[in-house]
């Protein structure tokens, strides 16, 4: 049976005659998200942080944003939201957000050094939480699943 879909002769799977919501790709992959965001956010509590902020202080270590713009779109995540959570770990010494000499509309955001030693932590905290809801899975089936999501993502950019 397709997922999403009850069984019947015909071979599309994005049929909406046999659409079943509880069974949608897309419903089980927001779900899955959302249960793994939630143990993430448990998680990091600990450390005194929420999942957004763990998550933006990963994108800032790894080199994957360094400006708010790219904060926000690698988050997701509208301007004023992204303003608001940059502004609390900024009151919490984490980041540090500078203007462009070159082009003042850009906000340059860097880690304090507080913020470095924080983001460190990071990866043992995510992954403990993966390797809990991917637990019986082999190391092919990840990197399947891996695979999968991104040509869902790169069918979005093309």
């Amino acid at each position: 049976m397709s997922p999403g879909y009850s069984a019947t002769s015909t071979d599309d799977p994005f049929d909406p005659a046999r659409y079943v919501m509880a069974e949608s790709v897309g419903y089980l992959i927001s779900r899955a998200k959302n249960t793994l965001a939630h143990s993430i956010e448990q998680e990091v509590s600990e450390l005194d942080i929420t999942h957004a902020q763990a998550s933006c202080l990963i994108m800032l270590s790894s080199g994957r944003a360094s400006t708010v713009t790219d904060l926000g779109r690698e988050l997701n995540t509208d301007m004023g939201s992204i303003t608001r959570l940059l502004s609390r770990m900024e009151k919490r010494g984490l980041i540090e957000r500078t203007r462009r000499d070159d082009d003042r509309r850009v906000l340059d955001v860097t880690l304090t050094p507080a913020g470095h030693a924080l983001a460190a932590q990071l990866p043992t905290v995510f992954c403990k939480v993966m390797a809990h809801h991917f637990r019986g899975f082999s190391a092919e089936e990840i990197e399947t699943l891996r695979s999968m999501l991104r040509r869902v993502i790169c069918n979005n950019s093309g």
